[in-house]
């Protein structure tokens, strides 16, 4: 009796022991990326997505038999306990996904004028899209692994803060939110795989977009933007540290297989691509070791090898998306990815060409300043106008690599990257404007223009004024940017005044040499002139025997120079006022009287008369 007392108190304790919750994985991120490239949102169309996200619920919740009934509708909540696999999570995942959609398509009518009706029903869509979300991140909070909590947290963050934006109340909510999905999401892209840290990225960038309008909105109401506190994260940021522990050991031949443009490292997959970026890795490798050694040797080949390297790159990359799977319609996150690819190697490619321009602009303007090292300005080199026009069509080729970097920041890429980059192409173009200036003055001065000389001068010293400000109102100020600038502004004000002093000396000096050759003119004849007119010429006394040429042949009188105008006769010239009242003869019995017509009676009767 007693064994069997113990066999039973054995199977209730086994009975009362809870199963141990299955540990489910699911990148929430990434699954919704491939979903939005492949289902119509890479042209805006949420309809379509829509209509997807709606088809996708009804298959997954009839695969985990969790239906709301065939006849009467019975609501079949997701319990914790229930959740034992990924596609448990996706059931919130979908439906905050298809809430979004049919709120963003509201939005699209909205822009052509609808309703409040329609307003209304757009926010709540957006509210009912943030409510799916928290209870993703509950259930992955609950059951799933550490990273797919974390990009739970933060795309319930980001679409709490979005609800709240559209409502536009409690925006300093709004703000915290979405400040909250920044941080996790700056974290999450630090780790994981490419695809996760990509996908990461992307969310990124929409939340920061989000999150800098709000700010605006706040401010322009007047709200003061809110202070989060330092343990704004206390509740995930054990997760984030055991997510950080588990990221793998970078291997050392990483940054061969990978482009690093601004901070963000573009991976591929693609071994013809792989090839091409490991020689621009060796190239920048190389690049860097000729700027540690010698600067001048550096220079001279090392920018010529990796434009090369990276124009190759550029061509393979474009050969793979022509020649991909599904051609220019390829779908999906990996077509994005080459895209973004290809944008990162543009820019790196003009940032190059950039900085070769500069290396020769470097080397030139030494060359220039040898050139003005002279005492007197008034006897400058002639080769100095070809320096500076070299100079200038140099800058001018910095200022098209420039703005085509703006461009591609402006057009192609976004977020704060985007911003960066296009701040500071703006600011490289007005610099080389002001340096533009600055030499072409030079190349005018030097050719004796100094009118024109002056004026561009003083048009270089405002755009070196410019140029230092907007370096100042620069994210990323570089003060050596600004002092050179400055520098630039005062050297353009001495030589303005350098080219105003050689125009009052030129104006002085013509001054002069008009009023010498004009000295000597006069309306009253002196005595010398009427000596001169009562001086006998040989060609007037050819009958004298006097003699015309005076001591040693000077003095000779042979013929006044110039000679003395004289009177010519012209023909005259009548005016005949008599001739408006002649009457002319008439002349009609000369001239010619047409045939008259005749009719076919009289043509048949005389035919034969002429």
């Amino acid at each position: 009796m007693e064994q069997q007392a113990d066999n039973g108190q054995a199977i209730e304790t086994e009975q009362q022991e809870p199963t141990p919750q299955t540990i489910v994985s699911l990148d929430v991120l990434q699954s919704i990326r491939q979903a939005q490239a492949q289902h119509g949102l890479r042209h805006s169309d949420f309809k379509r997505y829509r209509q997807y996200c709606t088809r996708k619920l009804q298959r997954t919740r009839k695969a985990l038999k969790l239906t709301h009934g065939r006849g009467k509708f019975q609501a079949r909540k997701l319990e914790i306990d229930n959740v034992t696999d990924s596609k448990h999570l996706t059931l919130p995942l979908i439906s905050a996904e298809r809430a979004w959609s049919l709120a963003k398509e509201l939005e699209i009518q909205n822009q052509e004028g609808i309703s409040a009706h329609k307003r209304q029903h757009q926010v709540r869509r957006f509210s009912k899209a943030a409510q799916w979300a928290s209870e993703l991140a509950r259930l992955a909070g609950a059951t799933a692994d550490n990273r797919t909590h974390l990009e739970a947290e933060a795309y319930a963050a980001s679409l709490g803060g979005l609800a709240l934006q559209y409502k536009g109340k409690d925006l300093a909510t709004a703000v915290a939110k979405f400040s909250r999905a920044e941080a996790i999401l700056q974290h999450l892209c630090e780790v994981g795989t490419y695809e996760q840290q990509s996908a990461c990225r992307h969310q990124l960038e929409d939340v920061q977009g989000s999150l800098r309008f709000v700010k605006y909105e706040l401010g322009r109401k007047g709200g003061n933007e809110p202070k989060l506190p330092v343990s704004h994260l206390d509740d995930i940021q054990a997760k984030l540290d055991s997510v950080a522990a588990e990221q793998p050991t970078p291997d050392k031949t990483s940054n061969m297989t990978c482009l690093t443009w601004r901070g963000i490292s573009y991976h591929v997959r693609n071994m013809r691509i792989r090839a091409n970026l490991q020689q621009v890795a060796e190239m920048s490798q190389q690049h860097q070791d000729g700027m540690q050694i010698d600067q001048a040797a550096h220079e001279a080949g090392q920018y010529d090898a990796l434009i090369g390297a990276l124009n190759e790159t550029k061509a393979s990359l474009g050969t793979v998306l022509k020649t991909a799977p599904g051609g220019a319609d390829m779908a999906g996150a990996d077509r994005d990815d080459l895209e973004q690819l290809e944008r990162a190697i543009r820019g790196r490619l003009l940032e190059v060409q950039i900085l070769k321009l500069y290396g020769q602009c470097r080397a030139s303007e030494s060359q220039f300043d040898a050139y003005l090292d002279v005492a007197n300005t008034a006897t400058r080199p002639k080769e100095q106008s070809s320096k500076a026009e070299s100079l200038v069509r140099l800058y001018d080729s910095i200022a098209s690599a420039a703005e085509a970097l703006g461009k591609l920041a402006g057009e192609e890429l976004r977020g704060a990257q985007a911003e960066h980059l296009e701040e500071e192409a703006a600011t490289k173009v007005i610099e080389c404007k002001a340096r533009r200036c600055f030499y072409v003055a030079h190349a005018y001065l030097a050719t004796g223009k100094q009118l024109e000389a002056h004026a561009l001068f003083g048009r270089a010293a405002q755009h070196a004024q410019l140029a230092a400000k907007h370096h100042q109102d620069c994210t990323h100020v570089n003060q050596q940017a600004v002092q050179h600038m400055e520098l630039l502004g005062q050297q353009a004000a001495v030589w303005q005044c350098v080219a105003h002093a050689e125009s009052a000396a030129a104006e002085q000096e013509s001054h002069e040499s008009v009023t010498q050759a004009t000295s000597s003119l006069s309306l009253q004849q002196k005595a010398t002139e009427q000596h001169r007119q009562q001086q006998q010429y040989m060609l007037d006394n050819l009958d004298k025997w006097g003699s015309f040429v005076g001591v040693s042949g000077k003095d000779a009188h042979l013929t006044p120079v110039p000679p003395a105008l004289q009177q010519i006769a012209v023909r005259p010239f009548m005016l005949d006022n008599a001739l408006n009242y002649l009457a002319a003869p008439s002349i009609d019995h000369r001239v010619a009287k047409p045939e008259q017509p005749k009719s076919a009676f009289a043509k048949l009767f005389t035919w034969n008369k002429k």
